[in-house]
């Protein structure tokens, strides 16, 4: 996911982002750290040290956001970052996946180097190897799984948040509402349907938009095919397998961005496992679209992992 804007605008923001990550840590059990992920804290220290590099890098940028004073959309994404940075690193170690320093120099030198790899980006130079290294491993889990994943699941539709948010919490209370919801929807003309199977290598689309794979059994999602568009669906994942005799048809050949976009939704899956506290300045952890958004009313869907409280 890139950070990619307007020069100007990104460069006062991300000064303006700095004031705003030098003050968080005011959550219980949070204090100086930026998010909690799993057992690993992301403390404010380590994301001051990239703004300081920015200023020492470009010091009319401070002065900048004083001026526009924009703070909040750039501090969310820079946070969303760094967790996202720690799934893959602890998806990494689960799956055993490795990306050596010699692959790390080549694909920065394939950028133009450390300066060209980085222009327009919130981070800097210094910070190349680091996200180059989380991009090619996100790339490396995409690779493991999009030919070999199959899952199962139950299906049905919504035409508002709200109803998306009603039929996922009653999915969520087990296989037997969630199979009578699909029943009464379908009975009903809507697209609804139980014991659906999909792989990623026969719908590439839906692996690469939507959160669909990278959820464990018992997972209940809602979420928009197409943001904004007012077509929610509603998922409960019944089973999830790996093909270990399934032959390479992306996995070999799929350009890096398709398999870096997959690979970052099977994260959520990682996320589910280990938690992800984010301190309350940023808002709210988004399950479904894996960044920092400012309240729970603004998430990009809902996503109730089994066993996950019920109301």
């Amino acid at each position: 996911m890139s950070f990619r804007t307007r020069h100007g605008r990104l460069l006062a923001s991300i000064a303006a982002a700095g004031l705003l990550l030098a003050g968080c840590g005011s959550g219980p059990s949070q204090v100086g750290a930026a998010a909690i992920v799993g057992d690993t804290r992301i403390p404010v220290a380590d994301v001051q040290s990239w703004f300081t590099e920015l200023f020492e890098r470009q010091p009319d940028i401070k002065p900048q956001a004083k001026e526009q004073g924009a703070l909040d959309d750039v501090g969310r994404q820079l946070a969303s970052q760094l967790v996202r940075q720690e799934l893959v690193e602890q998806a990494a170690r689960e799956e055993r996946l490795t990306v050596t320093d010699q692959q790390v120099a080549e694909r920065i030198g394939q950028l133009g180097g450390p300066e060209a790899a980085t222009e327009g980006m919130i981070y800097g130079p210094r910070e190349a190897g680091e996200m180059v290294r989380t991009q090619l491993l996100t790339a490396e889990l995409g690779r493991k799984y999009i030919d070999r994943l199959v899952i199962t699941f139950d299906l049905t539709q919504a035409s508002t948040r709200r109803e998306a948010e009603e039929k996922a919490r009653r999915m969520a209370r087990g296989p037997q509402e969630s199979a009578a919801l699909v029943a009464e929807d379908a009975a009903a003309g809507l697209l609804a349907g139980a014991d659906q199977r999909a792989r990623p290598v026969d719908t590439p689309e839906l692996a690469t938009t939507t959160p669909l794979f990278g959820a464990e059994p018992g997972t209940v999602m809602a979420f928009e095919r197409t943001p904004n568009n007012g077509q929610w669906l509603v998922v409960r994942i019944k089973d999830r397998q790996v093909d270990p005799a399934a032959p390479a048809q992306l996995a070999n050949g799929a350009d890096d961005q398709v398999l870096q976009q997959f690979g970052t939704y099977l994260l959520g899956a990682t996320a589910d496992r280990a938690g992800v506290q984010l301190s309350p300045r940023y808002g709210v952890w988004d399950p479904v679209g894996l960044a920092a958004v400012p309240s729970e009313g603004e998430t990009t869907g809902f996503r109730f992992p089994e066993h996950a409280p019920q109301s």
